[in-house]
């Protein structure tokens, strides 16, 4: 095997490659959310809404939720959800700012 073989060239890009991605994302910031499921009143058949808490202050960020009837919300400021479906969601929450450098965040929740 020579110093400069296919092969040899191959696993050094890929740890390379590797290392580089694993670095960047390793130096960003956690966005803390909290999630509540709440009704609108006692009534079995009643609204479903999911509250988000974003905990940084001073920061502006990005919500989708993508839901199980299609009707997705895609980068909205919303931090409320009213009038939900049962069934499963997904919250991704990201900066609008890439200088922030949050990690994005995905959250299951699901509504019975």
């Amino acid at each position: 095997m020579t110093m400069f073989s296919p092969l040899r060239f191959k696993f050094v890009a890929t740890f390379m490659l590797s290392l580089v991605a694993f670095i960047s994302f390793a130096q960003c910031k956690k966005i803390d959310v909290d999630v509540k499921v709440v009704k609108t009143s006692s009534d079995i058949n009643s609204n479903r809404s999911i509250i988000l808490e974003i905990k940084e202050s001073n920061k502006s960020f990005q919500v989708s939720l993508f839901g199980p009837d299609k009707n997705n919300i895609l980068n909205s400021a919303q931090t409320e959800f009213k009038n939900l479906a049962s069934g499963n969601y997904l919250i991704v929450v990201v900066s609008k700012r890439d200088d922030d450098n949050y990690c994005p965040k995905s959250l299951n929740v699901t509504i019975n």
